[in-house]
């Protein structure tokens, strides 16, 4: 017997309904899920997540909802998660907060470039992607603020690879809300 879904012969299906927000329209061109909501537009590229073809994603626009029925509990997880974190992004949208600590360090915001005075011998000039807003509440805490998750986090984890924390001292750019645990120095 032959199903709509590979391996789903002996496997239950899995099936979930997201919600979508009134302030939101969802879209599905060819492979792509476009999410337009009050802060921008964003898109989920299915073809890149589900490369084997084994879920199927309905739209239900009378209901408001996104269907979602999927052989792999983990795969159905994770759209469920990856649809959620696009619905939240284009309502609310992220942010992080990240610290700097060392004497001197600091950092200065001009239009769309982050200049970084992390004790090299040079500043170093950080250009965020154009989806992305910083701010600077303090000289020493950044903000970034976007609407896809993704690449919030992953220009915060770029900047924090410029100067990591100290794993001896504890200098360096941290998320506000790490916890970094200083190793002991020599002892005599």
């Amino acid at each position: 017997m032959q199903t709509a879904f590979r391996g789903a012969t002996s496997q239950a299906l899995k099936f979930a309904n997201i919600t979508v927000p009134a302030s939101v329209q969802v879209i599905r061109e060819a492979d792509q899920l476009i999410f337009s909501g009050p802060l921008g537009t964003t898109s989920l590229g299915l073809s890149r997540i589900d490369t084997e073809g084994s879920s199927a994603l309905k739209l239900l626009p009378a209901e408001r909802e996104i269907a979602i029925c999927s052989v792999s509990k983990s795969f159905h997880g994770t759209l469920g998660t990856l649809i959620q974190n696009k619905l939240h992004g284009v309502t609310q949208g992220y942010i992080v907060y990240l610290r700097i600590q060392g004497i001197g360090y600091r950092a200065s915001l001009k239009e769309q470039t982050l200049n970084l005075r992390l004790g090299f011998s040079h500043d170093i000039a950080y250009t965020l992607p154009q989806s992305l807003r910083a701010f600077l509440p303090e000289p020493t805490l950044i903000g970034l603020y976007g609407i896809d998750k993704n690449e919030v986090t992953q220009a915060a984890a770029r900047i924090r690879a410029l100067r990591p924390p100290s794993v001896y001292k504890g200098k360096g750019i941290r998320l506000v809300d790490e916890q970094v645990r200083v190793k002991a120095g020599k002892k005599k």
